[in-house]
């Protein structure tokens, strides 16, 4: 449905101002009740294997693991992992990382959608 679609994006550009802003957890807060999964927790720290990511999920603890403070701003890597977070809850494999960048890609696409026409103003 259309309207949905709609919503669906304007949450996900709103999401991805606010991580750009330095409000990761209240993005994934908003994120999971869209989507009506629990909030992922999010911290800094890779797991052992995992030193060459700048993000991963683990899906039992349910938490978004970042390498550094700095990823805390970083839409791609925020929205990519959540992807895996609701992916994991909807019942189903924890998604693709093709699925997941996309996921992240068009999520700030249609935040500088939306910059760009507000002619670089928010």
């Amino acid at each position: 449905m259309v309207v949905i679609e709609l919503k669906e994006e304007l949450i996900r550009m709103k999401a991805v101002k606010m991580i750009v802003e330095g409000r990761c957890e209240e993005a994934l807060k908003l994120l999971s009740e869209f989507y009506g999964v629990e909030t992922p927790a999010v911290r800094v720290g890779l797991p052992k294997g995992h030193a060459r990511a700048l993000g991963c999920y683990d899906p039992y603890r349910r938490l978004i693991c970042l390498k550094s403070s700095r990823e805390f701003y970083d839409p791609f890597v925020v929205m990519h992992e959540f992807y895996h977070h609701l992916r994991f809850f909807g019942g189903k494999h924890r998604g693709t990382e093709r699925g997941a960048n996309e996921y992240a890609l068009n999520s700030i696409k249609y935040y500088l959608r939306t910059f760009l026409m507000l002619g670089g103003k928010e």
